[in-house]
């Protein structure tokens, strides 16, 4: 599959090995890592950010393959989902720091179209968030901005 700005192709996808294997080297049980991943996100942490803990701290490679369930699913279950999207939280830090840069540097003309393709795709998702229902009808990308 191509990339969205670029004509270039991305890297192909891998299966991971660990699928459908049971994890007879983890000890705790699903309640308790639901429980921890609770923990780590009212100490602030994002959902990527937790499973890279559970991974390289505790040993769990995937949560879905204990629980069946997503992080994210976790969260909503028990109502801490950030108001923002992660994915779409990044873009938005992204374009800040762009934005900032072309203040200070205003004939930077790669920098001012990185700006413009990182505001298509801010708004691409933005709109797919609203259909799906992931962000409310009135929310808009200009009041974060």
């Amino acid at each position: 599959m191509a990339r969205m700005h670029t004509r270039k192709r991305g890297k192909s996808g891998s299966r991971n090995t660990y699928y459908g294997i049971g994890h007879d080297w983890v000890e705790m049980s699903p309640e308790e890592i639901e429980e921890m991943v609770v923990q780590f996100r009212k100490e602030g942490l994002t959902a990527s950010q937790i499973g890279i803990r559970l991974r390289d701290s505790y040993g769990i490679p995937k949560l879905r393959y204990i629980t069946h369930k997503k992080i994210g699913d976790v969260l909503s279950e028990k109502n801490m989902n950030p108001d923002v999207p992660e994915d779409l939280m990044a873009l938005i830090t992204k374009y800040k720091r762009v934005t900032k840069h072309m203040e200070l540097n205003k004939n930077d003309l790669n920098n001012g179209r990185k700006r413009n393709l990182l505001m298509a795709k801010m708004l691409r998702l933005v709109r797919y968030y609203k259909e799906n229902g992931y962000l409310s009808k009135e929310w808009e990308l200009n009041k974060v901005l």
